[in-house]
């Protein structure tokens, strides 16, 4: 069932199912590459394989924790929204806490609000869920989503780096945000 998002706009979550996968991988292709493809070796090859395979989109489906939903404006389909409860990072406890997963947007549709929308649904299901945190991992080489994140309450909290061989060394760090909610 689609969930709208804005009384004043014509957006909504549709929630992903197993048969989406195809049209999952061809959005994700066109949208991650063209943000992202610069950071890889292969322009991103490896990555969307690895994250958007029919065996993988089934696995993460199957997850009771997870919630996966293609973000649709007047019915196209312009990006993802995935978030994870209740999801702790291996690499500090965060108890009752919310994964901000993958929030992704077609570049056509950013500085439009959206994503702002998105993330404040995110923390309605989390309070509504009793959660207490929503975390994220962004980028330290994406000072715009940084600046976003931050704007909407999120602050620093570690960084680490990651070991994907395909990505180019100086992409590779990666900070973990949280928000703490009242």
């Amino acid at each position: 069932m689609k969930i709208k998002l804005d009384s004043a706009s014509d957006l909504f979550l549709n929630p992903i199912h197993p048969d989406d996968q195809e049209d999952l991988y061809r959005l994700m292709d066109e949208i991650y590459r063209a943000s992202y493809s610069n950071f890889w070796y292969d322009l991103g090859d490896w990555y969307i394989n690895l994250i958007y395979n029919p065996g993988n989109v089934q696995k993460e489906l199957l997850r009771n924790f997870s919630h996966y939903f293609f973000v649709e404006v007047s019915g196209e389909k312009i990006g993802i929204l995935k978030y994870d409860f209740p999801f702790s990072p291996r690499e500090v406890e965060i108890p009752e806490a919310m994964k901000l997963h993958r929030l992704y947007l077609h570049p056509h549709f950013h500085g439009k609000g959206i994503a702002k929308v998105l993330v404040e649904h995110c923390e309605k299901v989390a309070l509504e869920n009793n959660l207490k945190t929503i975390w994220l991992e962004v980028m330290t080489s994406q000072p715009q989503a940084k600046r976003f994140y931050q704007k909407m309450g999120f602050e620093h909290l570690l960084s680490y780096q990651l070991d994907f061989e395909m990505l180019l060394p100086e992409y590779r760090g990666i900070e973990i945000w949280k928000k703490d909610l009242d």
